[in-house]
């Protein structure tokens, strides 16, 4: 029995070695991947309620003519300012 692990050892060693790497890396980097997720929602969420804080109140036709951005884009900066703690 042991002269049979120990051969499929010698054959494997190569594939479970960087099988068993790949996994512990994957869990490495999962609060990472679930911190970039959180935070695509924050600015999600925060650039629709910027975009509609500046469509209701009248931010200005200088502030446009300034930035050469649209409100849409505007909203975008503001939601991403809003989410980078």
């Amino acid at each position: 029995m042991s002269n049979k692990f120990y051969e499929w050892w010698k054959n494997h060693r190569k594939v479970v070695t960087y099988g068993a790497f790949i996994i512990l890396f994957g869990f490495y980097l999962s609060p990472v991947v679930k911190e970039a997720k959180y935070k695509n929602i924050c600015i999600k969420y925060s650039t629709k309620g910027a975009l509609t804080k500046f469509n209701k109140e009248d931010i200005g036709e200088t502030l446009l003519e300034e930035t050469s951005l649209n409100i849409d884009e505007l909203a975008n900066i503001e939601g991403y300012k809003n989410c980078i703690n």
